[in-house]
């Protein structure tokens, strides 16, 4: 009897599949402050989509061709602030399209409406930029908060701040999910805010003078 008991046991876990190991494509290792590393499952990472040019700000910006004949691009200090990653509830890491670093991105989408309205050559010269905030947070209300600081020769540097305000679900994976999609909202309503701040045009008007 425990010989037949034996052998069935046998044909039974005969029958169970091993799942395999996942890739290491399945995981993401972040680097913490300290040097401390953290992996997160793919699954519980979150990537924004690209940011596509607002009809709104684009609007905008077509309004200011006569008064801003040669308007510059922006350029961005890519070595200040640049990081590609913020982390939401202390664990899953928010990333932009394609982990594009802030800094970059932030120049990238302004350079793209400039550029699309018709009011920038591709080939322009730019102003200079710093990005001196890009958070979120994800409790309460949900809030995206962009600050960059803008300078061109021959002007006072001038500072935008903008805070895109979304609601946020319960639960980190739905929140977190929130805080990704609203991204794009975030950077179009700091862009907006650059474009309509006096000292912008004024700064491109100055610009277009040298």
């Amino acid at each position: 009897m425990k010989r037949t008991h034996t052998l069935m046991a046998t044909a039974a876990l005969a029958t169970l599949t091993v799942p395999p190991l996942a890739a290491a494509a399945d995981y993401d290792v972040i680097a913490l402050p300290g040097g401390r590393n953290v992996v997160v499952p793919a699954f519980r990472t979150y990537m924004a989509t690209g940011y596509a040019p607002s009809e709104k700000n684009m609007a905008f910006l077509k309004g200011l061709k006569d008064k801003a004949p040669a308007p510059r691009l922006v350029a961005f200090d890519t070595a200040k602030n640049n990081k590609a990653m913020l982390l939401c509830r202390a664990s899953f890491p928010v990333y932009g399209p394609n982990k594009t670093p802030f800094a970059s991105l932030m120049e990238a989408a302004a350079n793209l409406e400039l550029v699309a309205s018709g009011l920038v050559e591709p080939d322009a010269p730019r102003i200079q930029a710093s990005l001196d905030e890009f958070d979120f947070s994800s409790f309460g209300g949900g809030k995206w908060s962009i600050n960059a600081t803008f300078t061109v020769q021959g002007k006072p540097p001038f500072t935008v701040k903008s805070v895109h305000s979304f609601p946020v679900s319960a639960g980190a994976v739905n929140g977190c999910g929130d805080v990704m999609n609203a991204l794009p909202a975030g950077i179009e309503a700091f862009l907006m805010k650059l474009y309509s701040d006096p000292a912008f045009l004024d700064a491109m008007q100055a610009a277009a003078a040298n």
